[in-house]
Formats: structure tokens, sequence, C-alpha cells
């Protein structure tokens, strides 16, 4: 029941969130403007109140950091070495790469463990949640400098104008900005005071279902197109990362509240925003789009394992 009640919730919110756009009950305009909002409001107000009055330990987030990292870049070894036996292009090697390492930690990941972390679990509800928090803002600039890196190399598009675009994708990050603004604020500070905390969950707390109608709106918009080399990254995706995770997880002798964090964010479908730097950086957008739709299909099946077994 506890795999059924974490899982279960997130994807039966996307399903409906995919069923409003494909009826007509949200608009095009009304998406993007509810994924702006999520984007650059909801969820920095999520990740800034979590980290600035939560209760977190930095070494334990570090080693967790850590454990993703390298399922993160397993992946991205797998991706180039499948890509090279699947005969893929530059172009279509460079988005099946940014596909298979790039996941949805944040729409899809993050809610996953907060579902997983509820009244009962015999977990500190609060110190896991910003744990992951943590995580996550680390692998914000990982994420985004990588895939820069593997869509400009795939159109031998390296040059001095490179490192600008890196830089700008990090410096301009809301989830990064807010996160790293909490870790500040609770260095200098206490707690927050009544009022700003109140309205920072509040704002918070509409974020993630909002972000899951997102999600599945946006998996209503790509087309599969029969792109098998999607399955092939997908498998990579969502069973070799969590694997790989659970390897380094036993080497470094991590906690197993902070393992299922790990392999929760490694189990994860490849990113609906991996599709949009596809597209703005030259990558091959059909093939981003149908990793998305596969992906997340599948990942019903890596989330609920990891949930039921950790």
């Amino acid at each position: 029941m506890h795999v059924i009640n974490t899982v279960i919730p997130v994807f039966l919110v996307i399903a409906l969130g995919a069923y409003l756009r494909r009826s007509g009950f949200f608009s095009a305009d009304f998406i993007s403007g509810l994924n702006r909002l999520v984007y650059w409001i909801g969820l920095p107000c999520l990740l800034f109140y979590k980290i600035a009055s939560a209760p977190y330990d930095f070494q334990r987030a570090w080693e967790t950091y850590v454990v993703v990292l390298a399922g993160t870049f397993a992946c991205i070894g797998a991706g180039y070495v499948f890509s090279f036996f699947l005969r893929l292009s530059r172009v279509d090697t460079a988005t099946f790469v940014q596909g298979v390492f790039r996941g949805n930690l944040l729409y899809i990941g993050i809610p996953v463990i907060v579902y997983s972390f509820t009244n009962g679990s015999g977990f500190d509800a609060a110190k896991m949640e910003t744990t992951a928090i943590l995580v996550l803002a680390l692998m914000v600039p990982v994420y985004n400098i990588t895939a820069v890196i593997v869509l400009l190399v795939g159109r031998h598009k390296i040059d001095r104008y490179a490192p600008v675009k890196i830089v700008r994708e990090i410096i301009t990050n809301p989830i990064l900005i807010s996160s790293v603004l909490g870790i500040l604020y609770s260095f200098f500070f206490a707690e927050l005071p009544l009022a700003v905390s109140r309205s920072f969950r509040a704002i918070g707390q509409i974020a993630l279902p909002l972000a899951l109608f997102g999600v599945g709106s946006a998996l209503v918009r790509e087309k599969v197109a029969g792109r098998w080399a999607a399955a092939a990254a997908s498998l990579i995706k969502i069973f070799l990362a969590p694997f790989v995770g659970w390897l380094a997880a036993e080497m470094i002798g991590l906690g197993a509240g902070e393992t299922r964090i790990a392999l929760l964010f490694l189990a994860c479908p490849t990113a609906t925003v991996s599709y949009i730097f596809a597209v703005q950086l030259g990558g091959e957008k059909q093939l981003a789009a149908a990793l998305v739709v596969v992906s997340t299909v599948l990942s019903i099946v890596s989330l609920s394992f990891v949930v039921g077994f950790f």
C-alpha cells in the first residue's frame, strides 16, 4: 500500500493534467502561464521555505549528492556507448545522451520523495525533504552545464561563446538562486518571521500539484513517433542509473533515508526541460520529445520498485 499511496497520486495528477489539456479545458496559453508561475514563483518559494526553515545535515546531503552524481555520469557513459551501437548521428547522439542523464528531479522526484516520507515512514520527514531539496540544488548546475556541453558538441559549436551560455544558464536559474538564498538565510537567522513563513508555505503548497499538471499537459503535446531509440534511452535512464546509485550508496555506507532519496532521483524519467534545451541548442526535438514520454510511462515501474524495496 505504501508504494500505491506514494507513486500513484503523482501519476494520477499527471494524467489529469494530460486529460484537461487534451479536452481543451486547459488552453495552451493557460499552460504556458501556469508553467511560468510554477518555475519562477511557486517552486522557488517552496525550496526557499524548506531550506530556510527545516533542519538538515550537509554531510548527509553531500553524500547523497555524490551517489546521484555517480548514477548520472554512469548514464552519460552508457549513453555514448549505446548511441555508437545504435549508429545515431552526432545530433541524435547529443539528444540521446542528454535524455539519458537529465532526470525530472523537480517535478516528479520531489513529489514522490515528499509522499514517501509521510507520517509513519520511520524517518524525519522534514529532514529528508530538505536533504532532497539540497541535493536538487546541487544537481541543477551539473545538469545545465553538462546539457549545454553535450548538445553543443553534437553540433560542433564549442567556441568562445559556450562559457557565456553555460554561465547564463546557471545564474538565471530560479531553482538554484532560491536554494542558495535559503542556505544563506539559515546560516544567519534562526527562523523565518511568521508572516513570511506562512506566505512562502502557502505559495509553495500550490507548486507541486501545478507542476504535475504541467508535466501532464506537456506529454499530450509530444509525439513518440516510433522512436525506438527512446525506449533504449529510457531503460538506461530509469534502470541503470538507480542500480549504479545503489552500488555507490552501499560503497559509502549511505543511510537508508538518504539512499531512498538518491535512488528515487535516479529512477526519475527524463526531464521535460530536456526537450526545451534540445530545441534551443540544435538537438533532435522529436527524439527529445519521445524520450520524455516513454521514460515517464516506464518510470512508474522504477519509482515503485525503489519505494517498495528501499
